[in-house]
């Protein structure tokens, strides 16, 4: 892997989406957009990026999640649609059946409208069945549930699916990783979700892998954080090999020394498994089939839970300055 291309790639494209987005939008949301280009290997397209910008406006309200914050880093999803006019009608549709089905209208909806299916057809009934779970998860935990678990009840549901199963089991996963020290809250509830991404039935072995990484991070001085939990997730549902498991560690420790992220450092390790995710995906022997049918989804999922958390906490930041 070469660290000086990195570098160089991500320097630019900061620079090119700061240009784009313009200086007031929040930093967190810039190099949130620009690790995803570097990590996939795309080109920021800054003229595309501004035509998607300016649809959002003019299909939106004033008072729209789409003119905050989180606007910003949805454009950049939308741009792999050719179709700006189409895609953000479409993401607009979407929220409106989440709404249809209960869910409150706000940032957390707006970022969980990217995951509902493109099936026409299907989106309601897919709506209804991320508020189901949305529902079966708050009976566990009524006061950890709340609007930031939207984006994960849509992820991680489909109509077919047993939702007070999944529930349950993200409820054995979250007490089970209490007993090793991981903090109550929000983050832990995520990192619990997502250890159901690839089925609804309990797995013994996720947990324990959950805590071998968490533990070999640390010893390695990888900074974990709360925030960081849901990439243990995605981290054992990859089912790293050691060798693999090295890899991030020593990506991270040469994405802490960047400049760009000295203000920053929350964000290296969101980098470092994205860039592994990406580059795991290209060597595709190396994962199982039952990862390699999920990689997109995988993919999708591990940028939901950093726009997800660098959202809350943008929007965290600007409600204390105001």
């Amino acid at each position: 892997m070469d660290y000086v291309m990195i570098e160089n790639q991500f320097t630019n494209t900061v620079e090119d989406v700061s240009k784009a987005a313009g200086w007031t939008v929040d930093r967190k949301i810039v190099l949130a957009i620009a690790s995803t280009f570097v990590a996939s290997g795309k080109t920021f397209d800054a003229v595309q990026y501004k035509h998607i910008l300016q649809e959002m406006k003019k299909q939106s309200s004033w008072m729209s999640p789409l003119r905050t914050t989180v606007g910003y880093s949805i454009a950049a999803n939308l741009m792999e649609h050719a179709d700006a006019e189409k895609a953000v009608m479409n993401l607009l549709t979407n929220v409106n059946a989440l709404k249809e089905a209960k869910f409150r209208s706000g940032n957390f909806s707006y970022i969980a409208a990217q995951f509902l299916t493109e099936d026409e057809k299907d989106k309601n009934a897919h709506a209804y069945a991320a508020r189901a779970l949305f529902d079966a998860i708050r009976k566990h935990h009524p006061f950890l549930t709340s609007y930031e678990d939207i984006p994960y009840a849509v992820l991680l549901s489909s109509p077919s699916d047993d939702v007070e199963i999944r529930a349950e089991t993200m409820n054995r996963y979250y007490k089970e990783l209490r007993t090793y020290n991981f903090n109550a809250g929000n983050e832990l509830q995520w990192l619990s979700q997502v250890l159901t991404f690839l089925s609804p039935q309990f797995d013994r072995q996720l947990v324990p892998n959950v805590v071998t990484i968490r533990d070999v991070l640390k010893n390695q001085d990888v900074k974990v954080k709360a925030m960081h939990y849901p990439l243990l997730g995605f981290l054992a549902l990859l089912d790293l090999t050691h060798h693999q498991l090295q890899e991030v560690i020593h990506l991270y420790h040469e994405l802490k020394d960047l400049k760009l992220l000295k203000w920053h450092r929350e964000f290296v390790l969101f980098m470092a498994v994205q860039i592994a995710i990406y580059d795991m995906a290209k060597v595709q022997k190396s994962l199982s089939m039952t990862i390699m049918s999920s990689i997109e989804l995988l993919i999708q999922a591990q940028h939901a839970a950093m726009i997800a958390a660098v959202s809350a906490a943008a929007i965290a930041s600007s409600s204390s300055s105001s």
